[in-house]
């Protein structure tokens, strides 16, 4: 028992070497030089850019959400085929609505006006992921505003 007090001292003396060594060290969860940087998975705020490419050139349609992705307040509008929405942001990605009261209330507003995809909606939901596809469980949408109608000089011509 004698020889049983030392060894477990070496042991948690060299414990606590190794953990000052890793504090002082820099993050563990560096981003590679050329990647793009990450956006927080708490929020996601789409902008829309010129040619939908970032820069380091990905196509941001093409890119998927994480799981449990939070989207607040993103502008987009919502393409409807049948009884499913389909929400498209300002970066043109396309993300199917998952059934729930409020995909119920924005299809019930798109039955009501004669161009659907005019509509811009402030949207906030969680996305999920299933079989590499994105999806989106809306948790608020807000009319936003309608595409104005065309200056009557333009009819005209």
């Amino acid at each position: 028992m004698g020889r049983t007090l030392p060894i477990a001292a070496l042991v948690l003396a060299a414990v606590g070497i190794c953990a000052a060594t890793f504090a002082a060290e820099e993050p563990l969860e560096k981003s590679a030089p050329n990647a793009p940087a990450k956006k927080p998975a708490a929020e996601h705020k789409s902008t829309s850019t010129a040619d939908d490419k970032d820069e380091a050139g990905i196509d941001l349609a093409k890119v998927r959400l994480r799981e449990g992705t939070q989207l607040r307040d993103v502008t987009g509008r919502f393409r409807q085929s049948g009884d499913s929405l389909t929400f498209i942001d300002q970066d043109d990605r396309k993300i199917s609505g998952l059934p729930n009261l409020n995909m119920e209330r924005v299809l019930r507003m798109l039955k009501t006006v004669e161009e659907p995809e005019s509509i811009a909606w402030s949207v906030s939901g969680t996305i999920t992921e299933f079989a590499g596809e994105n999806y989106l469980l809306i948790s608020r949408a807000v009319y936003k505003s309608a595409a104005p109608p065309p200056a009557p000089e333009s009819l005209s011509k």
